[in-house]
């Protein structure tokens, strides 16, 4: 920075130091140190949970979270800064080297080419590439007076019109509140955001919803069985009744199996899964699970009982930003999303470099310019995620198993005759040269996300009328079930003889 061009000091306020969260405090503060404009930023984290950057391995791997994966995106958003992701952020998941499809205990795999048109990913623990992002803020930045980390430390209440928030801080024995100037807040605190209402209540035109991605899951860190090869997802349609599944590699040569079902045939779904007795889940999986025979199917159901069952939000919004509150938000309280296909960390991390690097650059700081132009490049990539997540996958089981089949035969075709047939879009998600919009009007066109999307909320719908005694339970979920007994074997005889 020119140091004799006058300082225009400007606070901004970071609530949440989730990815999105930390990677925008780097930036900002390293804009401190590179850019040529006279803005000075002096950053306040605000966080409720610990700080994960001053965690040792140990006490890390005590706090573990979601396994996502790290595609080309988030690469990308994460190797804008220099040296982050080679000396923080490499070692700490497991390179992805191939894709498996189970149809009962048929294998479909494809390689991973990091070279290729997909790039590289990487399966890692969430809260893992947390810890690296604030390993690196802390080495860079811990001793500059522009950075003031603010732990166990609550957002209550935005005051938009002054610009101002009330924090809690809850560290001492005492807690303490007191207000927070800011010139901006981003708000990267998740599905129940308290800087996403601030918009609610001054933006009449904001539109939003939150609600959950309609499915009950639970997820066991397991040891990999040899069938099952290191740095392979496996996708696991139809593995039970009624149940998906993914298994992910994890460090420590462990998988992380995550199986789930959809909230309107929970109650259909096999009794043996629904069981809080490991004796009578370890016995099922023995019988039923056909892809592999895992180390320890004891262990497994130890696992499996322990815990409730899971639910994930989703949100949708119209815009991501107030320039009269002087707000913005992103990640997963802009766009939190079903773990489906992948991409929810990637984007809010692409959100974050979008912010406070490339708009930031192209408008000089000007927030009165960043901040609209922020809504206009990431509300159509955020929309394109959930619903992407959301569509993709259809919760009529016989509608999904034809889907499956539909992409893998696309997969096929278009691998071989590329300019005759447009991939699928779920082959395409991660890869570098498609933005999210654009996989999405990929899907539309070829009339995915209509035809599932009208399904998908049809069964919603009557589920809720349903649970709340609008309407008399209808059998159509049993029907259903039924029918993916039989589209289960179809479809694998009909895969297997093509790919023999």
């Amino acid at each position: 920075m020119d140091s004799s061009a006058s300082v225009e000091p400007r606070n901004i306020v970071i609530s949440g130091a989730g990815p999105a969260g930390v990677l925008s405090a780097i930036h900002l503060l390293r804009r401190n140190e590179n850019s040529d404009s006279p803005v000075r930023y002096r950053v306040t984290l605000i966080d409720p949970g610990q700080d994960y950057g001053a965690l040792s391995p140990e006490e890390l791997g005590k706090n573990r979270s979601w396994m996502l994966g790290l595609a080309s995106h988030g690469l990308e958003a994460i190797r804008s800064v220099p040296g982050l992701y080679e000396d923080y952020v490499q070692k700490i998941g497991v390179q992805l080297q191939s894709l498996s499809i189970h149809l009962g205990a048929k294998e479909i795999k494809s390689k991973n080419d990091p070279d290729g048109e997909a790039g590289e990913g990487y399966i890692v623990d969430r809260n893992f590439v947390v810890a690296a992002l604030a390993r690196y803020l802390n080495d860079h930045f811990a001793e500059d007076v522009s950075f003031v980390p603010r732990y166990k430390t609550r957002v209550l209440y935005v005051d938009g019109e002054n610009h101002r928030i009330l924090v809690r801080n809850s560290s001492t024995a005492t807690s303490s509140e007191e207000y927070l100037d800011y010139d901006l807040l981003i708000g990267c605190d998740g599905v129940r955001s308290v800087v996403r209402e601030a918009i609610v209540k001054r933006h009449r035109d904001f539109e939003f919803d939150v609600g959950d991605i309609f499915q009950k899951f639970k997820a066991v860190h397991v040891q990999r069985p040899d069938a099952v090869d290191a740095g392979s997802m496996h996708i696991l349609p139809a593995c039970f009744r009624d149940f998906n599944g993914i298994a992910l590699p994890e460090t420590g040569d462990m998988l992380n199996v995550s199986i789930g079902t959809p909230r309107h045939t929970f109650d259909a779904s096999p009794a043996e899964l629904r069981s809080t007795d490991p004796n009578v889940v370890s016995a099922y999986l023995r019988d039923t699970f056909k892809p592999w025979d895992f180390v320890d199917c004891d262990d497994f159901a130890r696992q499996w009982c322990a815990q409730s069952w899971s639910q994930t939000g989703q949100v949708h919004c119209n815009f991501y930003h107030s320039s009269p509150l002087r707000v913005v938000i992103m990640g997963d309280a802009a766009h939190a999303t079903s773990p489906s296909i992948g991409m929810g960390m990637n984007t809010a991390l692409a959100d974050a470099v979008c912010l406070t690097h490339t708009l930031m650059d192209e408008h000089g700081d000007d927030l009165n310019e960043v901040l609209p132009a922020f809504s206009k490049e990431r509300v159509k990539i955020g929309n394109s995620l959930t619903d992407l997540a959301m569509h993709l996958n259809c919760l009529s089981p016989r509608h999904q198993l034809v889907e499956t089949a539909h992409m893998i035969v696309r997969g096929v075709l278009s691998k071989f005759l590329p300019s005759l047939v447009t991939p699928h879009p779920m082959g395409i998600i991660g890869v570098p040269k498609y933005k999210l919009s654009e996989v999405y009007e990929i899907a539309s066109k070829l009339g995915i996300v209509q035809k599932h999307r009208g399904i998908n909320d049809r069964i919603r719908r009557t589920y809720f009328e349903n649970e709340v005694g609008m309407v008399k339970t209808s059998g159509e979920s049993r029907f259903y079930s039924k029918l993916l007994v039989v589209s289960s074997i179809m479809v694998s005889v009909a895969v297997g003889y093509f790919y023999c």
